[in-house]
């Protein structure tokens, strides 16, 4: 195993940023929804491409690091280092897909995946005490959120891809989105706290 390598903390806050995007890029095309109706709503979605981009590829990179070479101690290079590899893997194929214009679905379904495996792992992890005994709930509770983030971005990416080719947005999606807007908040408040809890940790004493 290579030397003690924890990112833990950096890793939580581009969860995070995935997050902020993802809920500021929601806004931005209900604004533009409430303007101009559902014709412009992929060109509303198209600035979040490149800053998707580079989370994507940054995310990939570690979880990529973290497969190959094991930086963290034993299981937990698997708990943490397989969802976040998938994490980088899915945002990245969305920002093509935002930049090129492509159906949306397709990566959704791959989000779809990666939920289910989130909170596969999760309930793993929690009934192994991972990370630590007292910290294996607030991790599962991260885990299930993001879990159902993932598991919603497939019918969100639906919605994006039809609402185009309607004048009016219905009920039952409106009601999707909203019930997405604040699980992607709660998730992203979980995530952030996981971040701020593990760099205090991290910087009063240093792995």
């Amino acid at each position: 195993m290579a030397a003690f390598i924890d990112d833990l903390a950096l890793e939580y806050f581009l969860v995070t940023m995935v997050s902020v995007l993802t809920l500021y890029t929601i806004a931005a095309v209900y604004i533009e929804y409430r303007k101009n109706g559902t014709k412009n709503l992929r060109a509303a979605m198209a600035p979040a491409g490149f800053p998707l981009l580079v989370l994507g590829t940054v995310i990939l990179l570690i979880g990529l690091f973290q497969e190959f070479v094991w930086p963290l101690p034993a299981s937990f290079n698997i708990y943490f280092g397989d969802p976040f590899l998938m994490l980088g893997m899915v945002t990245l194929v969305y920002a093509i897909a935002v930049l090129k214009d492509y159906k949306l679905q397709y990566p959704g379904i791959f989000a779809l995946f990666i939920g289910l495996m989130a909170v596969t792992y999760g309930y793993f992890g929690y009934i192994n005490n991972l990370p630590h005994a007292n910290q294996a709930l607030e991790t599962f509770i991260l885990y299930l959120g993001y879990g159902a983030f993932g598991i919603l971005v497939y019918p969100v990416s639906l919605i994006y891809d039809i609402l185009p080719s309607r004048t009016k947005s219905p009920f039952i999606a409106n009601l999707i989105l909203v019930i997405f807007f604040f699980l992607v908040l709660l998730a992203m408040v979980a995530s952030t706290y996981g971040g701020l809890v593990a760099v205090g940790s991290h910087i009063a004493s240093a792995p």
